[in-house]
């Protein structure tokens, strides 16, 4: 395992893409074989690529990189975050983004990410009280 450099510039390009609403990107991007991605709301897990696409074209919504930290192994690599997601009409949040990367023909694309947000395991208990599975 060894840091990745090349990983790294692309999840930066992942968030500048994303954030530019650039849809015509996530094939370039994004894996043929990409699983899911899960967002920071319940109702956001994505698994169907039209889905996945379409979060490529939410008008407004930008995502400003932390200091992403990246990993490879092979073709499989691994990216931890904390970028800042700015939402329109509702300011900025703090988040944290996990992905698993593969390469594929000598580009990284993404395959899983993961966007969360950090909260206190006493306020998590009682946000699950009220909106119970």
């Amino acid at each position: 395992m060894q840091r990745s450099d090349t990983l790294r510039e692309t999840t930066l390009r992942f968030y500048d893409r994303f954030s530019a609403n650039d849809v015509a990107s996530f094939d370039d991007l994004v894996s043929q074989d990409a699983t899911s991605i899960i967002g920071t709301a319940d109702d956001e897990w994505f698994t169907d690529r039209e889905k996945l696409r379409s979060g490529f074209g939410y008008d407004g919504l930008r995502l400003e990189g932390g200091d992403p930290q990246a990993w490879e192994e092979g073709d499989v690599g691994w990216v931890a975050d904390r970028p800042t997601m700015h939402v329109p009409g509702r300011g900025s949040i703090r988040t944290r983004f996990t992905g698993v990367f593969r390469r594929e023909g000598g580009t990284w694309r993404l395959v899983l990410s993961h966007f969360s947000v950090g909260v206190p395991d006493a306020e998590a208990v009682e946000l699950q009280r009220r909106f119970p599975a």
